[in-house]
C-alpha cells in the first residue's frame, strides 16, 4: 500500500480565498488503488508548519507529499523544481509573524531540487489543455517554506519523494480554461490538476520519470 500525503494552505494575507483546500478535498475524495491519501490544510502560519508537517510525515509515514498553493498573480500552473533556503522579510504569515530568520536552515545548502520529473508533468497537464510549466522557483514564503521541510524529510529518508504544485486563483464561475491558455482556470481545472498530479507522484500514469533516489544537496551558492 503508497501512502500519500498531500496539504493545502488558508488565507493568507493579501489573499483570503485559497483554491488549495478545495484541492486537498479532489484528491482525498478520489480513489486509487493501492494508494492511502492522508489530506491536511495548514493554517498560513510559520510556527504551525513547521511543528505539523513534520509530524505529519512521521505518524502517516508517506511514500510521497503532494503540496499545494496559490500564486494569486500567475496566471498558470507552476511545477516546483527546487525549494530555496530563503524567508521573505516583505509579508507576514496569517498570524502577522515573520520566519524568525531570512534563512530556512543555518549553514544548509541554498537550494533543494525535487528527485520527481517535473517536465512529464507539466507536458500532461498541457496536453489535457491545461497551462502548466515547470517553474525554478517556489518563492520565498510558506509555500516555499514548506516544500524546504518536505525535501528535508527525502533528504533525510523519512519519506521518498516530494513535490510541490503552485495555481493560479481560479474563476468563481466561468468556462473551463482547457485549450484557451488565455483564460483563468475554474476551480474544476484546479480539481483536475489535482487529481493528475496525484496520479503521477504516485506513480500511476508513466510521469514519474527520473528513478526515486537519496536526494543530494546542492551545496553552493551560484
Amino acid at each position: 500500500m503508497t501512502t500519500l500525503l498531500v496539504t493545502g494552505f488558508g488565507p493568507f494575507p493579501g489573499w483570503e480565498r485559497n483554491p488549495t483546500p478545495a484541492m486537498v478535498a479532489a484528491v482525498t475524495t478520489q480513489h486509487l488503488a493501492g494508494v492511502k491519501i492522508v489530506g491536511h490544510v495548514f493554517n498560513t502560519v510559520y510556527a504551525e508548519v513547521a511543528r505539523d508537517l513534520p509530524a505529519l510525515i512521521a505518524r502517516h509515514r508517506p511514500d510521497a507529499v503532494l503540496l499545494f498553493g496559490l500564486a494569486g498573480r500567475t496566471g498558470h500552473v507552476r511545477i516546483e523544481k527546487h525549494a530555496h533556503n530563503v524567508t521573505t522579510r516583505r509579508v507576514p504569515d496569517a498570524s502577522g509573524a515573520f520566519h524568525p530568520t531570512s534563512d530556512i536552515r543555518a549553514d544548509a545548502p541554498w537550494r533543494l531540487p525535487t528527485t520527481f520529473a517535473t517536465g512529464p508533468l507539466a507536458t500532461r497537464l498541457k496536453r489535457a489543455g491545461l497551462d502548466a510549466r515547470p517553474s525554478p522557483s517556489a518563492g520565498e514564503y510558506l509555500c516555499n517554506f514548506s516544500y524546504w521541510l518536505a525535501l528535508e524529510a527525502v533528504a533525510q529518508g523519512r519519506t521518498q519523494r516530494a513535490l510541490f504544485v503552485h495555481v493560479p486563483l481560479p474563476l468563481k464561475a466561468g468556462r473551463s480554461a482547457r485549450g484557451a491558455f488565455s483564460r483563468r482556470m475554474t476551480a474544476d481545472d484546479l480539481a483536475a490538476v489535482a487529481r493528475t498530479a496525484a496520479l503521477a507522484i504516485t506513480g500511476r500514469p508513466a510521469c514519474l520519470a527520473k528513478p526515486v533516489r537519496r536526494l543530494r544537496a546542492q551545496p553552493e551558492r551560484p
